[in-house]
């Protein structure tokens, strides 16, 4: 379930720097992008990775 939220959220990312493109868009500055990448790059939690191997 993790790596569905993490390919969404980099589909989400991807999608809106190909929106960004040609508007002068500054990722290092952009709220929206530095939030995607956080989410993308988050290790898994704990309590996923134990219910996962528990089935």
């Amino acid at each position: 379930m993790a790596a569905v939220a993490r390919h969404e959220t980099r589909a989400l990312l991807r999608a809106h720097l190909a929106a960004a493109v040609g508007h002068r868009h500054l990722t290092r500055h952009c709220a929206v992008c530095h939030r995607l990448l956080k989410l993308a790059m988050e290790p898994p939690a704990a309590d996923e990775d134990g219910a996962a191997a528990g089935r």
